[in-house]
């Protein structure tokens, strides 16, 4: 009987069943020996990055359609009540008086330096001269409210020289519109320079006790570095014509020269004489000679203010409805127009805060316009 040759023995094998390697050969793990686990932990590694990467991309989505919404916002109040004028997002309120009068009188608040934002955002309300433009724009197509007066509520140390006078040219102008209307002015704490300016175009003026007013005159200001600019080794270079000598007016990095400092005052002396001529128009009792002695750039109070003749009468908002009532003839009913909340303060959950006098100051004297002429009381800040 043939008998097979036994099969050759298998090398021994260690505790994990992987052959031993031959004699002078240090052991070694399998190539596959752990690959299963680092396999599960690499795709549990791009299972989160996948996951944080689309949640990262759901609020970057979310945020996108916010901005949208926030943007569109400004127009959203037209959807939330009212028509008309209301559609601008603005409503029409209850300030004072007798709420069944039917004669009507719109309040205009002029708070704050007297400014026109040059580049206003999506839904702002806007700068002085928008907010006085609209609230007069109500005044004339509202027709079936019976306006019969206008009231400017003034607290403001002025502003700008032509947002100033721009306001002033548009009380002129709906008081030689509407002739009937009655137009008066209420001081608050400060009604100096500008503020003063755009009181002149009213029919009387009332001041509370404790107002400050005047500052009549013009001023404008920048900053001059020139002597630490030479102690720092800093040299501005003006490359200019020869036949433009004023070109670099009001350079801060060299000291002023005597025929710019001139030409800049022929220019605030004419704006003075503006003044003056808007002031001596708008107090009849008062010539041009006592204006004159007036517009010093001094600040009066209420009572220097009414002995002067530049205010009619001291007193406060109760004073100004009996006047009109007694102009008018009947019961009057103070409104005003304010803005709505719109989607944007809904979602935020409380309308954005109003500036500060001080951020609108420097937003007037520190813009990206440079020095300007003011009708401004630089104290009132």
């Amino acid at each position: 009987m043939s008998s097979f040759p036994p099969p050759p023995s298998s090398p021994p094998s260690g505790t994990s069943g992987a052959p031993l390697p031959p004699p002078g050969v240090p052991p070694q793990q399998p190539q596959w020996y752990g690959a299963p686990s680092q396999s599960r932990e690499g795709r549990s590694t791009a299972f989160f990055v996948a996951i944080f990467l689309g949640l990262l991309l759901l609020v970057s989505g979310a945020l996108n359609v916010l901005l949208l919404i926030l943007s569109v916002g400004s127009f959203a109040g037209a959807g939330l009540a009212g028509g008309g004028d209301d559609a601008l997002g603005y409503d029409l309120v209850h300030v004072d008086g007798s709420r069944d009068a039917k004669a009507q009188v719109l309040r205009i608040p002029i708070v704050g330096a007297i400014a026109e934002g040059a580049n206003p955002v999506l839904g702002a309300a806007g700068g002085t001269v928008t907010q006085v433009r609209r609230a007069l724009r109500l005044l004339e197509q509202d027709t079936a409210r019976g306006y019969r007066g206008l009231l400017l509520d003034i607290d403001s140390p002025g502003g700008g020289v032509t947002d100033s006078d721009e306001i002033y040219r548009l009380i002129q102008t709906i008081r030689k519109d509407r002739p009937d209307l009655r137009v008066v002015a209420l001081f608050g704490d400060v009604a100096a320079s500008g503020g003063y300016y755009i009181a002149a175009a009213a029919q009387r003026i009332f001041a509370r006790r404790t107002t400050i007013t005047g500052s009549i005159g013009v001023i404008m200001g920048g900053w001059n570095f020139a002597e630490a600019a030479k102690n720092l080794g800093v040299e501005q270079v003006a490359i200019k014509s020869e036949r433009t000598p004023f070109k670099d007016l009001l350079s801060p990095t060299r000291p002023m020269r005597d025929d710019e400092r001139e030409l800049l005052t022929a220019i605030v002396d004419e704006f003075y004489d503006q003044f003056v001529t808007v002031v001596d128009d708008g107090r009849p009792g008062l010539d041009r000679e006592q204006v004159t002695a007036l517009a010093n750039g001094a600040i009066y109070t209420a009572n220097q203010a009414l002995a002067n003749g530049l205010i009619d009468a001291i007193g406060d908002r109760a004073d100004v409805i009996a006047w009109l009532e007694s102009e008018i003839g009947q019961e009057v009913e103070i409104v005003e127009q304010r803005r709505r909340p719109g989607l944007r303060d809904l979602l935020l959950g409380a309308a954005a805060a109003a500036p500060t006098l001080e951020q609108s100051a420097a937003q007037l004297l520190q813009g990206p316009t440079g020095p300007r002429f003011l009708y401004w009381w630089a104290g009132g800040r």
